[in-house]
């Protein structure tokens, strides 16, 4: 099914859209990768408001990265000069945060995703200072895929988005 999708968290502080094309981008590679692990980063913008942050592009895992069963560690190579060119595009783009599949249908975020996540709130090479944190897990047959979402404000614990009703359909 394809369809995107707006959250907001309970405290309605932070709002997230994943606009169709970067759901349908994640879908492809979750079903391609199988009983996997894989994952990417997320690029996108923020509202004019800053009041939501838009998804437009789930890139898929770079060369350089490794995956098995139950783990998935993100390579780094040629994400420099994508995010450069994203930054200069016609519409201006850039890091966002992260996503990654977990092959079943209950999804939870491991103490490592968890880890990653605040490592990557930390880093100022980041220049993100609230990471959003997508995990996919997989379609049971005649359902939709399973997706949980986060922010990780700086210098807070983390925050699950709830599906926003009625809305990104």
């Amino acid at each position: 099914m394809s369809c995107g999708r707006d959250w907001i968290t309970p405290c309605r502080g932070y709002a997230l859209r994943l606009t169709v094309a970067a759901w349908n981008q994640i879908d492809r590679e979750c079903g391609h990768s199988g009983e996997i692990e894989t994952g990417g980063i997320l690029v996108g913008h923020y509202t004019t408001d800053k009041s939501t942050v838009v998804v437009i592009e789930a890139l898929s895992p770079t060369k350089d990265s490794a995956r098995g069963r139950s783990w998935f560690h993100r390579g780094i190579r040629g994400l420099h000069e994508l995010l450069e060119k994203r930054w200069e595009g016609r519409v201006r783009t850039y890091y966002i945060g992260e996503w990654h599949y977990h092959p079943a249908s209950i999804v939870e975020p491991s103490g490592d995703d968890l880890a990653q996540m605040y490592d990557i709130n930390a880093d100022s090479r980041y220049s993100c200072r609230e990471p959003v944190m997508l995990i996919f897990g997989q379609a049971q047959r005649g359902e939709e895929r399973p997706v949980r979402a986060f922010v990780f404000p700086q210098g807070e614990l983390h925050i699950e988005f709830k599906e926003h009703a009625g809305a990104g359909r």
